[in-house]
């Protein structure tokens, strides 16, 4: 999961200098120069856990300790396009990299200390994109802002730590975040913003345990453009985009999660890791510049598929054993509804779909996050997350996709 990670900060800087959208190049040129951006954000926000795990229950409640404070801290370098035509997508929109840490419990006594003992002290790495979602005036508007990347350094669940670490179960966990922010360019170089954000922490179910960190809060900080244009933007250039209506999306991927067995008496988690896998077909139709949407065939495989039925009578919680189901006992296929919304470069797509041929324990609603990073025209990376019936996690998705 860690190489993961850093071959798509990798990818993604390069793919800011040479890939294409519609056949318009994204690297910079002598009539069209990248502009260049610093920023400094910060904030205070409430942090809480997304849920107890069921097998972390048995712990009394008077006995669990939370951490509810944190402070992140993020130096930021960001890019924006000049050419008309790619600026169609979103006129004023940015991307970019940013480093930061998350200091914990610092709002309460004795918190950072606690939290820097037994959770850590997580450094963020992560991509970044944006745009002004309604502009009041000159100089003022009211932006979006989505974060994607990983965060590190966190102390993992022990026995030693159960009663503090309720939520970490990995030295490296994935980060999400959402903003919305009131920007004030007080001079051609000078910005202010400030506004809310929500972050979202987990290991994408490879380790228990992993109910996640959420946290909500203000976000502050100011920008610097180094190289401001003199008259500013040039116009956006009105349907000078072309796409095909239609277009139909393959994507191939892969991950492997962990598994609690919950037939019994009392949940058990399962030693090792399960492999899953999937393949899915999506016509998608192009509404507009900006908006997808369409259908998904779905066909996933997991090794953990059928549990309940393939149980070896006679287990016990030390020692329980299952036979492996035959190949098409661990296959689901289900079909997906998808909405999604273009960028350059990147695509986030939203899809609600259900299994209607699988597993019985399997037969059920599933949910798909992803986050595309397009390599070129047509081919993109494909990093997401999958969920069941709205809250059960799942796994990872990371693979390849082609659009045609």
């Amino acid at each position: 999961m860690r190489f993961f990670f850093v071959l798509i900060f990798v990818i993604t800087s390069v793919v800011a200098q040479c890939a294409t959208t519609d056949s318009i190049s994204l690297s910079s040129s002598i009539s069209h120069p990248l502009i260049h951006s610093l920023s400094f954000s910060t904030g205070i926000d409430y942090v809480v856990s997304s849920v107890d795990d069921d097998i972390r229950e048995k712990i009394p409640s008077n006995e669990k300790i939370y951490v509810h404070s944190a402070i992140p801290v993020n130096l930021r370098y960001s890019f924006s396009f000049t050419n008309p035509h790619i600026r169609n997508y979103f006129p004023g929109g940015y991307q970019g990299i940013s480093v930061g840490v998350l200091n914990l419990g610092v709002a309460e006594s004795q918190g950072f200390s606690k939290a820097y003992k037994n959770i850590g002290y997580p450094v963020l790495a992560y991509i970044f994109q944006g745009a002004p979602f309604y502009k009041f005036g000159k100089g003022f508007s009211l932006n979006y802002e989505w974060n994607f990347g990983a965060s590190f350094g966190w102390k993992p669940w022990s026995e030693e730590t159960k009663y503090f670490n309720l939520t970490v179960g990995s030295h490296v966990n994935a980060y999400l975040n959402l903003n919305l922010s009131l920007l004030w360019q007080l001079n051609k170089n000078t910005g202010i913003f400030g506004g809310v954000g929500v972050s979202h922490f987990s290991n994408g179910n490879t380790s228990f345990p992993n109910p996640g960190i959420n946290s909500f809060g203000l976000r502050v900080g100011l920008v610097y453009t180094l190289n401001p244009l003199e008259n500013g933007f040039p116009d956006v250039l009105p349907d000078t985009i072309k796409k095909k209506k239609l277009e139909y999306d393959i994507s191939l991927w892969g991950a492997s999660r962990k598994r609690v067995y919950r037939g019994g008496e009392e949940p058990v988690l399962l030693p090792g890791h399960f492999a899953c896998a999937g393949i899915s077909f999506a016509p998608m139709f192009n509404l507009n510049t900006w908006w997808r949407v369409g259908g998904s065939l779905d066909i996933q495989w997991d090794q953990s598929s059928d549990m309940k039925r393939n149980y070896i009578e006679g287990s016990t919680t030390q020692d329980i054993r299952f036979t492996t189901p035959n190949f098409f006992r661990q296959i689901s296929c289900g079909i997906s509804a998808h909405g999604e919304l273009q960028m350059p470069i990147f695509a986030l797509n939203i899809g609600i779909g259900y299994n209607i041929i699988a597993p019985w324990e399997n037969r059920n609603f599933y949910q798909n996050i992803t986050l595309k990073t397009y390599l070129c025209r047509n081919i993109f990376l494909n990093v997401g997350y999958q969920l069941r019936n709205f809250y059960q996690q799942s796994s990872l998705m990371l693979g390849l996709g082609l659009s045609l």
